[in-house]
Parts: structure tokens; C-alpha cells; sequence
């Protein structure tokens, strides 16, 4: 059994150009009509999307520009507000300075009424009618011209007085340096002294014999610290001395550390007065734990103590 055809629906457009002129019909089917209207939704959607795209473009371009005109309003109103206290500023300096200008005028007229002055001072005869005391102006004027005297002397003294004072500091300045390279403090914290720079008797032989430095006993590992800014030159074992350090400092002074039990630097090593070097110890000839301390001054051997104490007399 043959199947039927299904015939399709169809839609007539009826085209009218005037009154008097001909019909004409435009048959359409439902498929290409309702494809048409899809059509022209979607057009239509699309049309009013890139509208609303470009309405919403336009607003943020005008948002930032409004945000950019708000931050330049603010930075105007900055530079108005900085501007306005530079010239409160500059006011008040010009108000200062014509009021120093004014005192200056004041003082000057001032000195020119004292000058233009012919006081005569009474004799003591013309005086004694009244039976008071003559009173005399030259007192006065001899007082405000000696003021004025020093005040000029004093003015042609200032810079004299101020190139004094930069030397001076100078001076302080190139002590203070030279102090960092002179072992003035010292070497330990704390501890005695056992034995002083000099002639002594020696602790094994007894006999007289010459000690090159001090010796401070204190504990174990006491720390020893360096009594000047300078260079570690010398570490390590040195006969009778034991660990040993020697520092330079600059081209007068050198000093020894011995007997040490710990030594934390090495050759070439910069320290400054007051770093710790080592440890307190008794090694190498030793009869305890203590530190050996040196001190040479171009090359010869000088006494550590009144350096030790630098400070202390200093304050006395």
C-alpha cells in the first residue's frame, strides 16, 4: 500500500502596490516562515546586543573618565593646598623679615639720636645749689657705646671664631681616628693582674729576669678582646707563649695575646677595638691560666699598664 504524501502547508503573501494595480501573491511555506521569524529574532537580538555592547563601552569609557577627572580634581586641590601653605610661608618669612628690618631701623635711628646728642654734664659747684646729686648721662652713653663697640668687635670676631671651631672638631675628629689604632682599653673583662711589666723573678727559676708584658688570671675561655682596630698578622703556636695572636695596628703599635686556650680569627682578619679574638687559656709555658699581654711601640716593648688604664685617668 502505497504511503501518502504529506503535502505541505502553505502561506500566501498578498503584495499591493496601489489601487488599481495588479495582485500579486507570494506563496511561502511554514518551514521557511518560521525559519524567517527565527531569523529575524535573532538579527534582531544581535542588533540589540551590539547597541547595549556599545552603550556599555561608551559608560565605562565615561566612568573612567569621570574617575580620572576626579583624581586630577584631588591632585588640584593638592597642589592648591600645598601652594596655599608655601605662600602662608612665604608670608610669614617676609612679615619676619620686615620685622627684623623694622628692628634694625629702630636700633640704628636709635644710635643716631644717641649720637646726635650734646649732653653737658653739670660741674660739681652748679650741682651743689640743690643740695641733691647731679645726675650725669656720660655713664649711660659710655655703656651703650661699649655695647655697640663689642657687638661690632664681637661680629669681626665670628668668623675667625667659627674656622677656630671647624679645626677644633677637626682635630677631635683625627684623635678620635688615631685613638682607634691605639690599644687603650682592656684586654679582658675582668681578672688580676698577676705580674706587672718589668724586672721580676721568673716563676720556675726564681731568678731575676725581665717580663715583656702582663699577666691577668682570670677563669677558663675568659674572652680576650682586641685593645685596637688593626690587622691580624701572626696566629698560632709560639714556644713558651703558647697560642698565641699578634695584631698590627697601623704603623706604631702591636700587641701580643699568648697562652690562650681558644683563638676565634685568623690571619688577615680585621677586628676593631673591642672584638672578641679568643679565649683565655695555659698553654705553652705556663704555670696557670692567665693572659700574656704585649704592647710595642715602634717596635720596642712599652709597659701596657698606663694604657690598660687610659680611660680611668682620663676620668680622673
Amino acid at each position: 500500500m502505497a504511503k501518502k504524501k504529506i503535502k505541505q502547508k502553505k502561506w500566501s503573501i498578498v503584495l499591493l502596490s496601489g489601487a488599481k494595480s495588479s495582485v500579486k501573491y507570494v506563496n511561502i511555506t511554514r518551514y521557511l516562515l518560521h525559519f524567517s521569524i527565527l531569523f529575524i529574532a535573532i538579527s534582531t537580538l544581535a542588533v540589540f546586543g551590539y547597541i547595549y555592547y556599545q552603550f556599555y563601552e561608551k559608560e565605562q569609557e565615561q566612568k573612567a573618565l569621570y574617575e580620572e577627572v576626579k583624581k586630577r580634581d584631588l591632585d588640584m586641590e593638592e597642589a592648591k593646598h600645598e601652594i596655599e601653605l608655601a605662600k602662608q610661608e612665604n608670608t610669614y618669612l617676609q612679615e619676619e623679615v620686615l620685622t627684623v628690618q623694622r628692628y634694625i631701623e629702630e636700633f640704628k635711628k636709635f644710635e643716631e639720636r644717641l649720637a646726635e646728642l650734646e649732653l653737658e654734664v653739670p660741674s660739681a659747684t652748679e650741682g651743689d645749689r640743690g643740695g641733691g646729686t647731679p645726675f650725669s648721662f656720660g655713664d649711660h652713653l659710655e655703656t651703650s657705646d661699649t655695647a655697640s663697640e663689642r657687638l661690632l668687635e664681637m661680629q669681626a670676631e665670628l668668623p675667625e671664631l667659627i674656622a677656630s671651631f671647624e679645626q677644633t672638631v677637626d682635630r677631635l675628629h683625627a684623635y678620635e681616628k688615631e685613638l682607634r689604632t691605639i690599644p687603650t682599653i682592656m684586654p679582658t673583662d675582668n681578672g688580676r693582674i698577676t705580674s706587672h711589666f718589668g724586672n721580676r723573678a721568673d716563676p720556675f727559676t726564681r731568678a731575676t729576669s725581665f717580663h715583656s708584658g702582663i699577666d691577668i688570671a682570670a677563669p677558663l675561655n675568659t674572652p680576650i678582646y682586641a685593645t685596637a682596630d688593626g690587622i691580624i698578622i701572626s696566629v698560632g703556636w709560639e714556644g713558651g707563649y703558647g697560642r698565641t695572636i699578634v695584631i698590627e695596628h697601623g704603623d706604631t703599635y702591636e700587641t701580643l695575646y699568648a697562652h690562650l686556650n681558644e683563638i676565634y680569627i685568623s690571619v688577615g682578619d680585621e677586628v676593631e677595638k673591642g672584638d672578641l679574638i679568643g679565649g683565655m687559656g695555659t698553654t705553652g709555658r705556663s704555670t696557670g691560666v692567665h693572659l700574656h699581654y704585649e704592647i710595642r711601640r715602634n717596635g720596642s716593648l712599652v709597659d701596657p699598664y698606663p694604657y690598660m688604664t687610659f680611660h680611668e685617668s682620663q676620668g680622673d
